[in-house]
């Protein structure tokens, strides 16, 4: 059997994988909480966390071990609330980045919170960041864009919706009357780029080296509203999901060499029924944005 305090204690723990703020979290003493760790481990038989430079990680195992321990949390305190007659505390946690929050999932996360009677929390997170959340227990559900198949481990993916490529110029720049929009066109223009190590730049970097395009970085920004405020200062172009909404000062052009952007949801496997309802609110108004979306493009 599990020592239901160890894990309490490692719970608290993988916050931030740090002993001293663990123990004052517990109220324990730091000896006392290594203790407990360490009963766990053994108990389990794998090692949790590990040393990586001066500070402390959790181990793979140590990862799921975490999300069982949260979970476990969860359902304990729902379950002492149905038995004092309080109803279930519901609550689901969400993590995505900015960007997908305000252009992609706002009309699932709309229909959603109608139709709930929990408490919708909000992480905002990139990618990796909201992959972590979920694989750690600490979001429900985590949304994610993928720019090329993957598979995720411990995790469900759920579809989500694509997403085509555009590129952002200002009105009067060269391109903005061009019916078609190629990236051997952009050979030698400034682009508003993410920084190195980012999805969308290794992305970009890849097209734009296959086809032998050199361009430049005019500026290196996150978020697409600040990409398309530098667009709009004369900082360079962009290539942004073709969601975002573009100002009237500027001008989209598809970019049909670029793959589709895949966003995903990701749940624990078997997801508990409100996080399963979010996702599912999710995908259901995504796909009617989408319709929306191509039925006005074809009347236009």
């Amino acid at each position: 059997m599990i020592d239901s305090t160890a894990l309490r204690a490692f719970a608290a723990f993988a916050e931030d994988a740090n002993l001293s703020r663990t123990a004052r979290r517990l109220h324990l003493s730091q000896p006392a909480v290594h203790a407990q760790l360490k009963r766990l481990s053994e108990a389990l038989g794998v090692p949790l966390y590990e040393r990586a430079g001066r500070g402390l990680v959790l181990t793979r195992e140590g990862v799921e071990v975490a999300a069982f321990a949260r979970d476990a949390e969860e359902r304990a305190r729902d379950l002492v609330a149905r038995l004092r007659g309080e109803g279930e505390a519901r609550r689901v946690v969400l993590a995505a980045g900015a960007g997908a929050l305000l252009h992609v999932l706002g009309e699932g996360l709309r229909a959603f919170a109608r139709a709930y009677e929990g408490r919708l929390d909000i992480v905002t997170a990139d990618g990796a960041a909201a992959v972590d959340a979920v694989a750690r227990g600490v979001a429900h559900v985590g949304v994610t864009a993928a720019h090329e198949a993957r598979t995720w481990s411990d995790l469900e993916e759920h579809r989500l919706t694509e997403v085509g490529q555009v590129l952002v110029v200002p009105r009067d720049h060269r391109l903005a009357s061009r019916r078609r929009v190629t990236l051997a066109d952009l050979e030698g223009e400034r682009l508003v780029m993410p920084p190195e190590g980012r999805p969308q730049r290794a992305a970009l970097d890849a097209a734009f080296a296959a086809r032998g395009v050199k361009v430049n970085a005019g500026a290196l920004a996150t978020g697409w509203e600040l990409v398309l405020r530098l667009v709009e200062l004369g900082a360079g172009v962009a290539v942004v999901n073709g969601s975002v909404r573009v100002p009237r000062e500027l001008v989209s052009k598809p970019l049909r060499e670029l793959p589709r952007i895949r966003y995903v949801a990701l749940t624990r496997r078997r997801p508990r029924a409100d996080a399963a309802a979010l996702v599912d609110a999710l995908s259901r108004n995504l796909r009617s944005a989408s319709s929306s979306a191509r039925s006005s493009s074809v009347a236009r």
